[in-house]
């Protein structure tokens, strides 16, 4: 009886275990919200944004970095998706 007690417990945690790691593999990258990535215009386009920020940090320091990118990125939003 107490092999059959743990067998049932060992199938039961699989069970629950394997459910349970499914479940996230398929949630995970809508709940981040990775489908973005799918877009590669739009990818190239941050990837640009980042790059003049960057250079533009050269030339105009690093407190601006951040706000160039902010800038450049509602752009691309407003370009491909139509909102910021």
């Amino acid at each position: 009886m107490k092999t059959f007690r743990t067998a049932l417990f060992t199938f039961a945690a699989l069970a629950g275990l394997t459910s349970f790691v499914t479940s996230t593999q398929s949630s995970y990258a809508g709940g981040l919200g990775l489908d973005w990535l799918s877009n590669k215009p739009y990818v190239e386009c941050l990837k640009n944004v980042r790059m003049l920020a960057d250079v533009g940090s050269i030339l105009k320091g690093p407190a601006d970095r951040e706000a160039s990118y902010e800038r450049g990125r509602h752009q691309c939003n407003q370009r491909y998706y139509g909102h910021e």
